[in-house]
């Protein structure tokens, strides 16, 4: 129950919504922010990489959401979020 509780710095919150998510660069994730999260039973190393753990699951679902992002964070309203930010940039 330690890691529903236990304060995240903003950088180890990134790094669960990135494991979260899947990221295909899990190799590039800070190593101590992943050690930290294994420590709290949030993630838990699988295939060369990590995942959430149900305890992960249910810290990862509580985060607070951008205003902009679907409230099912669906990959294809996150691509449009991303496709937003990118074309913002460029003008």
């Amino acid at each position: 129950m330690r890691g529903l509780l236990a304060p995240l710095s903003s950088n180890e919150e990134v790094t669960l919504r990135r494991v979260a998510m899947g990221s295909i660069l899990a190799h590039k994730l800070p190593a101590e922010h992943l050690k930290r999260l294994e420590q709290l039973k949030l993630i838990e190393a699988a295939g060369g990489g990590h995942q959430l753990t149900p305890l992960g699951r249910q810290r990862y679902n509580e985060l607070p959401r951008p205003a902009a992002l679907a409230t099912d964070g669906s990959p294809r309203e996150i691509e449009q979020i991303l496709a937003n930010v990118i074309r913002s940039r460029q003008i």
